[in-house]
């Protein structure tokens, strides 16, 4: 163990023990493996996996391309990535928290400089649940190659004042709404309907408390004090049963069914976990995923502006709240916003009349309760504590007061200091952030506020795609960010060929964009546009009242107005933010035509000096210092009349030619820094060439941070199954929707991502049970709905051809008919010969989307003769054939009025075959041709498709047609199942349980006894149904009901004994709940065994199955009638009520 020291720590004065290891990496591929070995044996075969571990040291490889720096681009080898992160998979282990430095070694060179993370502190599960506030600090290195690294376990007891949040659980209890009701009811109204509703929150507010108090409070504790006193009484029951003991044992259950449900919700909420379906016991891992969120997000200290380190929380308290005092709470004096005259000179836009009686409009009442209902979900609450929840909840209670309220501000401009009062939460931007430019601020607003924002910024939508330029994509409905992707791609293909300089390009970052706009120039912008006063007035009054308060760990501090800037987390200020920017984009057009810089060689028809989405901007020029000096002017100019100034450290100059002193000597003399291509653009690689194995490698890493995150590492199969469904696939769709990607990157992903769902580890299938093929079908044809990777990036770039022919108002379409395009034949000519390389994977897609885009004929000017399908045929040419042209005198780039004359198609009367089967696809006579216009173009995927428009999922079935429908769909699938149930159901159907008749059938050494009742040989029909212990359990679970006849002994024949046995749909319901829970806990128990875990008799996992179940009906009741339904009600028509009916009489 030469590269690994392993010693144990006992600290006397708590008591606690835990163990480190000290590392010291070989610089080595192949002797580092022998390391990463060790560090696997040490996990799986010592004490240490159940006590707390921390291996700390210098491991000489990095974990992701994210931990590499190179100026001069160097080679990372991805091998090794590999091998450590499956080391650290194997073992268990995860990154401690960490502040400081976020590369830990450098080269010290300052000709080639290179910079690594090289050194890490990781720990396992067991520390991160017993040292929750342990963090890792990486200082400077000094003299040294290296960054010192400080462990730092917090022992201090936390005393922050916690403030007041509604938990969705307070609804479950039996009498909060009557509670509610007496608080919102009892409350004296005042003549101010917003004062009025905000006195009864405060009611709700104390009355919420009270509840907590009262029945929840140390919901850990309480849930599990209740569940042992539950097994108390369960076992006094089962030895001596009274009628007594009955009625305790069913109000125990009562209260931990009350108590577990609200744990779960507890933990979710806190967990702001959205994509796990509800229905699954997963309670651990929405603690887990909210001390991930403490370990992340919690601020032990701060770096102050002379590089020291502040801990002292005070301290911490006293720095942030000056900071964000200076810059949300101060305006700026050296700002001179333009006029409205001078912003009208530069501006050409004007509201159109027929616009302004929808842009005043007071909302009406299905308005608002559509916008509180359409409001997200488990998202963090403003300074009240009160999230949609609360209000969707209690509708028929509040709702006619929130109705009340948000009306009157839109008819007096009223809105109370407290209702616009604004939480500040600070997201580390990066991880380790240690200074204060580190964090983004978000801001946490009040949901009357939010519905009031969200109203007007709906009204703002409708002015932002006719307001503001092509250029911006960011918030614009209609525009994709994929367009400014694939025109910045062309602007910089083959930027690193050796030449001279002739392009250039500017990524720009400005300093805290939304937090410095001034409110001025955003306001006089409005009313250049003649937008409504009313309207304006409305956006001003929001805009310019807030007060802010600091969340300093979970901590409120602090009470300041707001004097500039806008809220990011406000609805409005999205819509603001791009049309305060499109003046800059008005005043870099207007410097091009006045000749301060020139633009770049391919951009001047159309004109484009920049791409922006919201604040993250390229422009491109010439590559000459003189446009450059001009750029950096304008700039400067708008930063004067805006508030929005240019940081120029953080801003990268590019210049093509690959002569990297000319770039650095003009980067540094302006004080830019000098860029390298690729470069991360909108969270992609912006490339001058094909993408190799190296750039697409942080989408790999991004995929496997979010599987291989210890939160996940208990999550069902089922689990597994909605993670990649939401969370990984939404990675890669991004990625995919902008750019082809290679068929390496797509099939390790589908490689990761199968290991995953099989194992819960992305190094290996095995143990899968089914072939990813199938996975990746519809459910109904028996799969679990994935899509396989290869076809989603297909289907996207069909979306991209379709853009060609659909968006006339978009950049990238102009540039691309201009440039790449031309006078050519986009389906038949080579257009390959110019073009970056994703134009060049997208040609290749043409055959595919031909078959797809029809045309309508409206002047006839634009549709081509032979190729485009006006006809209803499909092309022309491939009809009738490449001689068509010759023998028709028709010319192959030919439109279709050009060959009319008057009625009539300009043909021989030839009887040429190839000229009469022309005639018999065409109409008789030619289409009736407007004057104006052009002619359009549409998406069909079948001939009852009539919405025209491009459909992502109706494409995909039409290439990838789904397999014949499976009979038992219906019976795992539906809406109220378990999903871990039904994961499992879906694997017994496939019949791929590994049974042990199976498992000799593939040749291995195994016993063919069945292991719960050791007689009888183990298939999967005698599992379920013969064996003697199935069918006591059956039995028990089914005793009471009184259903005939009793369920047959196979799988596919009791989903028709369920469709027979009643009509009583809710009934079924619980039939197939059953089923799907009594199979899982057979299997469950039978692989028990196999592992030598303690047996359970039949009677203990019945009691485990009524009580799951009972739980699992009365969450179907509280979902269906939140506001009236609790645990307890038992009225015919709901669940609980057919399920004491049926499953638990008397």
């Amino acid at each position: 163990m030469d590269q690994l020291v392993v010693c144990g720590v006992f600290n006397p004065v708590t008591h606690q023990s835990f163990t480190v290891a000290f590392v010291y990496a070989r610089n080595c591929i192949v002797e580092r493996r022998r390391l990463w070995n060790i560090v696997r044996t040490l996990a799986a075969s010592s004490p240490l996996n159940q006590s707390p571990w921390l291996v700390v040291g210098d491991f000489n490889q990095v974990l992701s391309m994210e931990e590499v720096y190179s100026f001069v681009p160097a080679p990372v080898s991805l091998r090794g990535i590999s091998d450590f992160s499956e080391c650290l998979s194997a073992a268990g282990l995860f990154d401690l928290a960490g502040r400081g430095c976020h590369f830990t070694w450098s080269n010290k060179s300052p000709i080639s400089p290179k910079s690594r993370k090289l050194d890490r502190a990781l720990v396992n599960e067991e520390w991160r649940q017993r040292f929750t506030e342990s963090n890792a600090y990486f200082d400077v290195p000094g003299c040294s190659d290296h960054s010192p690294c400080l462990v730092t376990i917090s022992e201090a007891e936390d005393r922050r004042r916690s403030r007041f949040n509604f938990f969705t659980f307070f609804t479950t209890h039996p009498e909060y709404h009557q509670r509610l009701q007496t608080a919102w009811e009892t409350v004296l109204i005042p003549s101010d309907p917003m004062i009025s509703l905000c006195q009864k929150l405060k009611a709700a507010k104390f009355c919420c408390k009270s509840i907590n108090q009262e029945f929840f409070s140390d919901i850990e504790r309480r849930t599990k004090e209740a569940f042992e006193d539950l097994e108390s009484i369960q076992r006094q029951m089962m030895n001596l049963p009274t009628p007594e003991l009955f009625e305790s044992e069913r109000r125990a259950r009562d209260l931990w069914l009350i108590l577990a449900a609200a744990e779960e919700c507890f933990f979710r909420q806190k967990s702001r976990i959205r994509w796990l379906e509800e229905g699954d016991a997963n309670t651990a891992f929405f603690y887990k995923s909210v001390l991930a969120n403490l370990s992340r997000n919690i601020i032990f200290y701060l770096l102050d502006g002379t590089g020291n380190r502040v801990s002292d929380i005070m301290a911490i308290k006293a720095m942030i709240l000056d900071f964000y005092t200076l810059l949300l709470g101060t305006s700026n004096s050296l700002v001179a916003p333009l006029t409205i005259s001078q912003i009208r000179d530069i501006h050409p836009y004007r509201c159109p009349l027929d616009l302004e009686t929808q842009l005043i409009e007071i909302p009406s009442e299905e308005i608002i309760r559509d916008t509180v209902f359409r409001l997200p979900r488990n998202k963090a609450p403003g300074p009240d504590g009160f999230t949609a929840e609360f209000y969707t909840s209690s509708w028929e209670l509040v709702g006619s007061d929130v109705i009340t309220a948000v009306k009157d501000f839109f008819l007096s401009f009223n809105l109370p200091r407290q209702v616009n009062a604004t939480v500040v939460a600070l997201i580390p931007k990066v991880p380790g952030a240690a200074s204060l430019t580190d964090f983004r601020p978000i801001s946490l607003c009040n949901t009357i506020y939010k519905v009031i924002s969200r109203i007007l910024a709906r009204k703002l939508q409708l002015i932002t795609p006719a307001a503001v330029q092509g250029n911006q994509v960011g918030f614009v409905k209609g525009r994709l960010l994929c367009e400014n992707v694939l025109l910045a791609s062309e602007l910089v293909a083959n930027f690193n060929r050796e030449g001279s300089v002739t392009r250039g390009c500017l990524q720009i970052d400005i300093s805290k964009a939304y937090d410095n706009v001034d409110w001025r120039h955003i306001l006089n912008t409005l009313h250049a546009f003649e937008l409504p006063h009313r309207l304006i007035a409305w956006i001003e009054k929001c805009i310019s009242s807030p007060h802010y308060s600091i969340a300093i760990n979970g901590e409120l501090c602090g009470f300041f107005p707001g004097k500039k800037g806008l809220r990011q987390g406000d609805s409005i200020s999205s819509s603001l933010f791009i049309i305060a920017m499109d003046i800059l984009s008005k005043k870099l057009d207007e410097a091009v035509r006045d000749g301060r810089f020139n633009p770049h060689p391919l951009c001047s028809d159309p004109l484009i000096t920049h791409l922006s989405f919201a604040d993250d901007m390229l422009i491109f020029f010439d590559g000459t210092e003189s446009s450059l000096r001009g750029i950096l002017e304008v700039l400067k100019e708008f930063e004067l009349i805006s508030g929005l100034a240019l940081n120029l450290g953080k801003s990268r100059l590019f210049l093509d030619g690959n002569q990297l002193q000319p770039t650095e000597a003009l980067a540094s003399a302006y004080g830019l820094t000098q860029g390298s291509l690729p470069v991360r653009y909108l969270g992609v690689p912006l490339s001058p060439s094909k993408l190799k194995k190296h750039d697409y490698q942080p989408l790999i890493d991004k995929v496997l941070a979010r599987i291989k995150s210890w939160t996940v590492k208990r999550l069902s199969f089922a689990g597994r199954l909605q993670l990649l469904q939401t969370v990984v696939y939404g990675i890669t769709n991004f990625w995919s929707s902008v750019f082809p990607l290679p068929k390496g990157c797509l099939d390790r992903l589908e490689q990761i991502c199968n290991a995953f769902l099989w194992s819960g580890d992305s190094a290996s299938a095995r143990g899968a049970k089914i072939a990813w093929r199938t996975v990746c079908t519809p459910k109904k044809s028996g799969g679990l709905g994935l899509r396989r990777l290869l076809g989603i990036n297909q289907v996207f770039g069909l979306k991209l051809i379709w853009l060609l022919f659909s968006a006339e108002g978009s950049l990238w379409v102009a540039w691309v008919k201009r440039h790449l395009i031309g006078d050519k034949l986009f389906w038949v000519d080579d257009l390959g010969t110019n073009g970056s390389w994703v134009w060049k994977e997208l040609l290749k897609l043409r055959h595919i989307a031909r078959p797809f885009i029809k045309c309508s004929i409206v002047t006839g000017k634009t549709a081509l003769f032979w190729h485009d399908d006006w006809n209803g045929f499909g092309s022309l040419l491939e009809v009738v054939g490449d001689n068509g042209p010759l023998v028709s005198g028709i010319p192959i780039d030919a439109r279709v009025a050009d060959e009319s004359v008057g009625n009539l198609w300009n043909l021989s009367r030839s009887r040429h075959p190839t000229l009469m089967l022309l005639k018999a696809c065409i109409p008789p006579t030619p289409p009736d041709f407007m004057e104006e216009g052009d002619d359009t173009f549409f998406w069909k995927t079948s001939p009852l498709d009539n919405s025209g428009r491009f459909s992502t999922s109706k494409t995909w079935k039409v290439l990838n047609p789904a397999p014949p429908p499976v009979d038992w769909y219906k019976s795992v699938w539906f809406p109220e199942k378990v999903p871990k149930h039904a994961f499992n159901m879906w694997v017994v159907y496939h019949d791929r349980l590994p049974t042990n008749d199976r498992l000799l059938a593939w040749g291995l050494s195994v016993s063919s006894v069945c292991l719960l009742c050791a007689v009888h040989d183990e298939t999967s029909s005698h599992l379920f149904f013969s064996c003697a212990y199935s069918t006591q359990l059956w039995q028990g679970i089914l005793s009471q009901s009184g259903l005939t006849p009793p369920p047959p002994p196979d799988f596919l024949s009791v989903r028709q004994w369920i469709h027979n046995v009643t009509q009583d749909q809710k009934l079924r319901t619980i039939l197939d709940l059953i089923f799907q829970a009594v199979t899982y806990f057979i299997w469950r128990e039978r692989n028990g065994r196999l592992h030598q875990s303690p047996s359970k008799t039949p009677d203990l996992i019945v009691n485990e199955i009524l009580l799951l179940m009972r739980a699992k009906v009365a969450a179907l009741d509280r979902k269906n009638t939140p506001q009236s339904a609790t645990l307890i009600t038992q009225t015919s028509i709901s669940f609980l009520g057919t399920w004491f009916r049926f499953i638990q009489p008397g």
